[in-house]
């Protein structure tokens, strides 16, 4: 018998069909993290071959939870993302991690893109004043102003796949784009992407909108600060769909409190689920969701894919795929 913990809100009796109708096998005993005991996990755990990670990043993967789990061999993380993992841990016990890499490249960079429009048409706005029963046309064309992409200045910090899917999306509204990276392109790609390499500073300083697309890293948390925030325009909009810690929240908060930023659109949050009296909220000129960027229906079914096709592999005996950077000696493409 074998044993795999499922840590995802996903129902376990789903993953053992679907690993079942993988390997042929039915000796498989699949427990979820959901609706199971402390105790009841622990006693999986002390079992456990495989662990299916959890996309929502509540339920991290320690030295504490490993030592719960002496058998486990194998984590599939169903995410892009996965530092909730302690991977260097996990590589010390031999255990393998991978991921699902380019899955929400298209459905985060097509967000960000729908969050630069309705932070510049301001569609949020006029929807909540007329649900409430307002007229507001001529506040909107001669008050607050309503804008084009056309034309602006849109800045890229992070220039990895979805940054690419963004820069590709963004030649049809003809900005001018600017990106930032560790990296930098070669000439041919960003001819083709109709990108310009400029600093971090600069970008700030020049770009009417800014989206983050990077990974949370000891260089990339608090990227955007007080200092980072300074340096824009008071016009300008900031977007982040990458991780919540990499922008300094109550510094953005007052910045956009004392309408020295326009607008700023925020997928990700440093505390997940959004606490109640979190500065960024009740702001009119910010749009928050609740970490949907990467959540399309058809993300969801790539994920199951590759995850799933994954862990037959192993239970096969086969070598999984898309280990994270380091377990295979490649260097793991970057978000």
């Amino acid at each position: 018998m074998t044993t795999i913990v499922v840590l995802s809100p996903i129902p376990a009796s789903v993953v053992f069909q679907w690993l079942v109708a993988g390997t042929g096998r039915a000796d498989l005993s699949v427990v979820g993290v959901e609706g199971t005991s402390p105790s009841q996990l622990d006693e999986a755990l002390a079992e456990a071959e495989i662990v299916l990670g959890d996309y929502t990043f509540r339920h991290a993967i320690t030295e504490e939870f490993l030592d719960r789990a002496p058998r486990l061999r194998f984590i599939q993380q169903p995410s892009a993302g996965y530092e909730h993992i302690d991977v260097k841990a996990c590589r010390r016990r031999g255990i393998a991690v991978a991921h699902t890499p380019g899955v929400n490249d298209v459905a985060v960079a097509e967000h960000t893109v729908m969050l630069a429009l309705a932070l510049l048409k301001k569609a949020f706005y006029a929807h909540r004043r007329m649900a409430e029963g307002a007229w507001v046309q001529r506040e909107l064309i001669w008050e607050r102003g309503l804008f084009e992409l056309q034309g602006k200045t849109y800045g890229i910090v992070g220039m990895g796949r979805i940054g690419r899917q963004l820069a590709r999306r963004l030649i049809a509204f003809g900005t001018r784009t600017l990106y930032t990276d560790p990296v930098r392109l070669s000439e041919s790609e960003e001819r083709e992407l109709h990108v310009e390499y400029k600093s971090l500073d600069d970008l700030l300083r020049r770009s009417d909108v800014v989206s983050l697309h990077v990974p949370l890293t000891e260089k990339t948390r608090k990227l955007i600060g007080e200092r980072e925030l300074s340096l824009m325009k008071f016009s300008a909009i900031l977007i982040n769909v990458a991780r919540g810690e990499c922008v300094d929240e109550v510094a953005l908060a007052k910045r956009l409190r004392e309408k020295k930023l326009a607008g700023a659109g925020i997928d990700v949050f440093s505390v997940e689920p959004l606490p109640a009296d979190h500065p960024l909220r009740g702001l009119e000129n910010v749009i928050l969701t609740p970490h949907i960027a990467g959540a399309t229906a058809e993300v969801r079914e790539r994920v199951v894919h590759i995850a799933v096709d994954n862990m037959v592999r192993v239970l096969k005996g086969e070598q999984p795929l898309h280990l994270v950077p380091g377990e295979d000696g490649r260097e793991g493409a970057k978000e």
